[in-house]
């Protein structure tokens, strides 16, 4: 694990860092596209310039779907028109508070720490952004082409998504 990060804590337990991530799709001349950018954080050396997809931390009290909306306008400019299952939502009041029932695709934990995120499938509208404060390039990429760069350059991802995107490639890219 990375030291240098600071943890949140709780009665002196450090804990995991929550965060969402969005895969967005899109269609493009019949072929099924996904939005990738390279993060490019001077705070975190060792994954810049990997290949990622929109997300970023919750901020607390803010509805995770809130979130999602947030990070990728904020990361690359596209405005989320649907995100899957959110209609599934239910909320739960007891007392003066209420729970709510979400369904993220999946989630991911970066077994190293610090990080677990909900990640969601996503439609946006808008023109991706090359330049932000976090992440440059972002762009649409065939699902083909990145699998073929998660086959052959792992590395190339950033960690903690590289499974939920693994996952999302297994059941769209069709068996030859």
């Amino acid at each position: 694990m990375n030291n240098n990060i600071e943890l949140p804590s709780l009665r002196g337990e450090n804990l995991y860092i929550p965060f969402v991530g969005a895969i967005i799709e899109n269609i493009d001349h019949k072929k099924k596209q996904i939005l990738i950018q390279i993060r490019s954080k001077e705070s975190d050396p060792i994954f810049s310039g990997c290949f990622e997809i929109p997300g970023g931390k919750l901020k607390a009290f803010e509805d995770a779907y809130e979130t999602v909306r947030r990070e990728v306008k904020e990361e690359c400019g596209l405005n989320i028109t649907s995100i899957e299952d959110e209609d599934k939502r239910v909320d739960y009041q007891n007392q003066n508070n209420s729970s709510t029932l979400i369904q993220p695709y999946c989630i991911t934990q970066m077994q190293n720490g610090p990080f677990i995120g909900l990640i969601f499938l996503c439609h946006a509208s808008g023109i991706p952004l090359k330049l932000t404060a976090e992440t440059k390039e972002a762009r649409w990429i065939d699902v083909d082409e990145l699998d073929k760069i998660i086959k052959n350059s792992p590395e190339k991802i950033y960690t903690v998504f590289l499974a939920p995107l693994k996952k999302y490639l297994s059941e769209t890219i069709s068996p030859n």
